[in-house]
């Protein structure tokens, strides 16, 4: 366990320490003040900081939001002689995983560490697989309607379309979900280059094939692709109705 201490006080800190240590614990850093603290974790990236709450510069509920949005730190333990309900809220609010009052009992420093440590690892462990679980259905998504484009352009059933997409993506050796992308990508540019084609026909008067060379104009003014420039036209022309 990796421990910095945060606490403007340094006879506070040097007992501190001195407690941590005999555990035979790793101190690898002390700071007098909020700001020292978050730039220390940056640099060390500890598992565990003891931040007292009233500190100049930052005081510790600050550094502390700092460090845990961050992620300098496995978790943030606030120490203070305060034991009021607004502190408690507003680290409760900002993910701080736990709280010791000072004087701070010996008995009831490593349990709370270790706790703390504990809640913090469950913590991470739920937001990963939050987190997976988005990605899977974003790409899920993805596919879904990569096959029904695919379907209504080959003229083919959306069961066919998926054969097609999982051998066009065994073929390329890249994942399903990545070629449907880039199908959704193309998908998205035609559509740009449709929308302007037909919103320069209807207000300018223009023939297809001037619509057209409209947005290659813009496309050789801008240096980009065809695509590229109906999607900044777009954009312009959504601005401006």
């Amino acid at each position: 366990m990796r421990i910095l201490v945060a606490d403007d006080e340094p006879i506070t800190r040097m007992d501190i320490i001195g407690m941590l240590e005999e555990k035979g614990l790793q101190v690898v850093g002390e700071a007098g003040d909020g700001f020292d603290a978050v730039q220390m974790c940056r640099q060390h990236r500890p598992d565990v900081v003891l931040m007292d709450v009233k500190m100049p510069v930052f005081d510790g509920l600050t550094a502390a939001e700092k460090i845990i949005q961050e992620e300098l730190a496995r978790c943030v333990i606030l120490l203070t002689a305060f034991n009021d309900r607004e502190t408690i809220e507003r680290a409760k609010r900002i993910g701080v995983m736990g709280y010791l009052v000072k004087p701070i009992e010996e008995r009831l420093l490593l349990p709370t560490m270790e706790v703390a440590l504990a809640q913090s690892k469950r913590l991470r462990q739920s937001r990963r697989e939050t987190d997976l679980a988005k990605r899977q259905l974003s790409e899920s998504r993805m596919v879904q309607q990569a096959k029904g484009i695919l379907a209504k352009r080959e003229g083919i059933s959306e069961s066919q379309a998926y054969q097609l997409l999982r051998q066009m993506a065994m073929d390329k050796r890249v994942e399903i979900s990545v070629l449907a992308h880039t199908l959704l990508d193309q998908e998205r540019r035609s559509s740009d280059v449709a929308f302007v084609k037909e919103r320069l026909m209807r207000e300018k008067g223009l023939s297809e094939a001037a619509a057209f060379k409209k947005i290659a104009e813009r496309a050789s003014a801008l240096g980009c692709s065809r695509e590229e420039a109906a999607c900044r036209m777009r954009r312009e022309m959504e601005r401006g109705s």
